[in-house]
């Protein structure tokens, strides 16, 4: 099974529509959704429910809201940049509104973007798609 990308965030709407973005941007990773940080703390450490990697692989990439409901976005990028089979993992954060040291934490850290939550879904796919992640992210060609 191929790498997933993992998407963290505490809205349950705006979730399922990032979910659902990236599907229909036919990238051909499984998408797993966790609603906050100790959910995506779980799946990265393979802890129940999450504990057969090979239904539930290491994230490809990571995508995650800077503010949740429990925890924040900084703790997952920490969790991940921590994690040595993930230091190198890319790391999106995505904002409504930061915090100038919010913002540097997220640089000092090494998320490879910082994007603005109203950016339109494509963006966010051109940013996964450029992180430089080998065959792991790719798309499904028309017709294949």
């Amino acid at each position: 099974m191929q790498p997933s990308v993992l998407v963290i965030g505490h809205d349950a709407d705006r979730l399922q529509a990032t979910c659902d973005a990236l599907a229909l941007g036919r990238l051909t990773n499984p998408v797993v959704a966790c609603r906050d940080a100790s959910d995506a703390r779980d799946y990265v450490l393979g802890r129940p429910p999450y504990d057969d990697r090979d239904q539930h692989p290491l994230p490809a990439v990571v995508v995650t809201d800077l503010h949740l409901g429990e925890g924040s976005g900084l703790d997952v990028l920490r969790l991940v940049r921590s994690h040595l089979s993930l230091r190198r993992t890319p790391v999106i954060v995505v904002a409504d509104e930061a915090e100038d040291h919010e913002i540097t934490e997220v640089q000092h850290l090494g998320a490879a973007a910082f994007l603005a939550q109203h950016l339109a879904a494509d963006v966010l796919l051109g940013v996964i798609r450029d992180t430089g992640v080998p065959w792991s992210v790719g798309r499904v060609e028309a017709g294949a």
